[in-house]
């Protein structure tokens, strides 16, 4: 069993010239990226709602990243996961990664114990509903509860990373700024996500082979501290 938009930089700042109301936020997040390779070979890292394991197996293949202090882990059980991500899942073992199935991002004590991470990274979270819970959207709750426990599990100086598309629906569904206040973060920094530039980087919703990413073409990745 395993354990298991295409702005650019001075296009930007035209915009901020001509709209002073837009944020220094905005600004930030269409003129840098995330360096995920750079925090990675810091070691200890931890991957959760991976689906189809795509985005840590991309990640762990960089160079001079330590693969051996690399947990990706899935919300699926074993037994459900699809073909796609069982290929993968030998790949990561193969170069040394730890895999486990069954974890649930909002519950990582009951699968990942005590262990600590300098980084967390959990790409496109999706809850596949618009059902509001406790008045607010299940997204905002999902990355809400999320994050209060990924607190527990931080090392210290570590770092919360999610990627989400970049729209204002999204804005709304997630609320970012308010779920790090109500988790005891920091607001995140926002820098811009290009999925292109991730060679082999497939996105999976939970439970199949469709991905929140279809149909989108700007991104961010948001990095709580």
């Amino acid at each position: 069993m395993y354990e298991f938009r295409g702005t650019t930089l001075q296009d930007a700042v035209h915009q901020a010239l001509r709209h002073p109301a837009l944020s220094t936020k905005k600004l930030a997040k269409v003129a840098a990226k995330f360096d995920f390779t750079a925090r990675m070979r810091m070691g200890s890292v931890l991957f959760v709602g991976e689906g189809n394991l795509s985005f840590s197996l991309t990640m762990s293949r960089k160079p001079h990243v330590p693969t051996s202090s690399i947990l990706a882990t899935v919300y699926e059980a074993e037994e459900d996961l699809t073909d796609t991500a069982y290929d993968n899942a030998r790949k990561l073992l193969k170069l040394g990664c730890s895999v486990k199935a069954g974890v649930d991002a909002t519950q990582l004590y009951d699968t990942i114990g005590k262990r600590q991470f300098r980084t967390i990274i959990f790409q496109f979270p999706n809850v596949a509903s618009r059902d509001p819970r406790y008045g607010q959207n299940p997204n905002h709750v999902l990355v809400t509860r999320f994050l209060k426990y990924a607190r527990n599990h931080l090392k210290p100086g570590g770092l919360v990373v999610i990627s989400t598309v970049d729209s204002p629906f999204y804005e709304g569904a997630f609320k970012m700024d308010e779920a790090a206040l109500k988790a005891g973060f920091t607001a995140p920094a926002v820098y811009t996500f290009d999925p292109k530039n991730y060679l082999g980087y497939t996105h999976q919703n939970t439970a199949n082979e469709e991905s929140a990413a279809d149909g989108h073409t700007a991104f961010a990745t948001f990095v709580f501290s």
